[in-house]
């Protein structure tokens, strides 16, 4: 449990765009975030041009959530105990070799669909590592008070990105390959790790050294970040929310390649192409405005008790749906709330966990919603759009969404004060 509230004042504290060492972190997020964005697209078209499959074009989510599932909770052991600059600088160089691998794999002429699964779940499985730390950095290099406004600007800037680099990929595959784009990520992480390295403050909090680091004593963490987890009258409950609401959002993501081609016919390519796929994004950004005031007014977990049934009937409206306008607007505006919903819990954990436990307990509700919720939502949404049509798998969605609105209404979150109490660490 944590300490007294304390109130601090943001009034009184510098700008973060007067904060060098801010600015390099999400310069170093930002730079990441565009290759992602083009690969994002560039790789579901890539596979789906050389299957002409549903389920094959789906499941190539599932490499990443898988990658959570294998090394999340390592990744958070990791960043508590070791230093996490270097987690992070290695964890790029490893996505740059493995994205790059598929750029020259493509210009020999022997680029394969195991080898795209490979180096896709290679480079996933870094960022794993690199979120692992970097959930216990942002709050050590900028203050917990300062936590909702860091989320936003870094969310915000995601969500620009997101819209604008889609729409733009979606404009390049009409004259590059996809696996040409792919040195935009490779670029990407390279500047990533160099604006890391430039961090000048610590991104871990002093603590005592120890002679000898064992594997009982990283066992003996990674346990005490899921019993902090399973032990908490609200995380808990919060996380298996997470896991319908993570397995609904990785299956709709899964499916848009289908979805477009098949249903809305607007093709794999091309601006509607791209609007489509920037649209998440789009709703990320302007959740990114709405989320600081929302949560202080009315909490995450209020915010995830109305949000959550709200968008489980824009995705029953999503399932009836065959025309690009409507298609678009709706799932835009499920995109935000979603977004909403996630940027407002997630930093609501970052405000209550202890600074010594942030990265353990941040990856293993990770793992438990992208690693396990997830996976299954990809892989089962992938089986249904190949087998019953791409209508019925997005109708699945809205029921796995569901699942996260009842959910959200158990009594442990009924009862639970509308917003987080913090305490800085010492």
């Amino acid at each position: 449990m944590v300490g007294p509230e304390i109130v601090v004042s943001t009034q009184s504290l510098p700008s973060l765009w007067r904060d060098g060492d801010f600015l390099r972190y999400w310069g170093s997020r930002a730079v990441t975030m565009i290759g992602s964005s083009v690969t994002a697209v560039a790789l579901p078209v890539l596979i789906y041009h050389l299957t002409g499959s549903p389920a094959l074009t789906s499941g190539l989510r599932a490499t990443s959530t898988l990658s959570m599932a294998a090394f999340g909770l390592v990744g958070g052991v990791l960043g508590d105990r070791f230093d996490r600059r270097r987690i992070m600088i290695t964890a790029d160089l490893v996505s740059a070799l493995a994205i790059a691998s598929l750029v020259a794999a493509h210009l020999a002429g022997v680029l394969t669909v195991p080898h795209v699964y490979a180096a896709d779940f290679a480079s996933a499985s870094a960022a794993v590592l690199f979120d692992g730390s970097s959930a216990g950095a942002l709050p050590t290099l900028v203050g917990r008070p300062r936590l909702p406004e860091a989320n936003a600007r870094i969310w915000g800037t995601q969500g620009v990105l997101d819209v604008v680099m889609p729409a733009l990929a979606g404009l390049a595959l009409a004259i590059w390959s996809p696996a040409s784009l792919l040195v935009i990520d490779v670029l990407s992480f390279v500047g990533s790790a160099l604006l890391v390295r430039a961090i000048r403050g610590a991104l871990n909090e002093r603590r005592a050294r120890t002679v000898r680091t064992t594997a009982r004593d990283l066992w003996a963490d990674l346990v005490e970040g899921v019993t902090f987890l399973r032990r908490h009258p609200t995380l808990w409950p919060l996380a298996m929310v997470a896991v319908f609401g993570a397995g609904s959002a990785a299956a709709l993501l899964g499916l848009i390649v289908p979805w477009a081609d098949r249903v809305l016919g607007v093709g794999t390519s091309g601006w509607r192409f791209g609007m489509l796929f920037g649209s998440w994004a789009a709703g990320a950004f302007f959740a990114s405005f709405l989320m600081p005031r929302l949560s202080r007014r009315y909490g995450a977990i209020r915010l995830a008790q109305c949000l959550f049934p709200a968008m489980t009937v824009l995705l029953l409206v999503l399932s009836r749906l065959d025309r690009y306008g409507g298609a678009l607007a709706v799932y835009l505006a499920h995109a935000t709330l979603h977004v909403l919903v996630i940027s407002a819990t997630v930093t609501y954990r970052m405000q209550i966990v202890p600074e010594r436990l942030l990265s353990r307990v941040s990856t293993a509700s990770r793992t438990l919603s992208w690693g396990g919720g997830a996976t299954i939502g990809v892989l089962v949404s992938g089986q249904l759009a190949s087998h019953f049509g791409v209508r019925a798998a997005l109708l699945a969605v809205a029921v796995a969404n569901g699942c996260a609105a009842l959910l959200a209404w158990v009594p442990a979150l009924r009862r639970a004060a509308p917003t987080a109490r913090y305490a800085e660490t010492a």
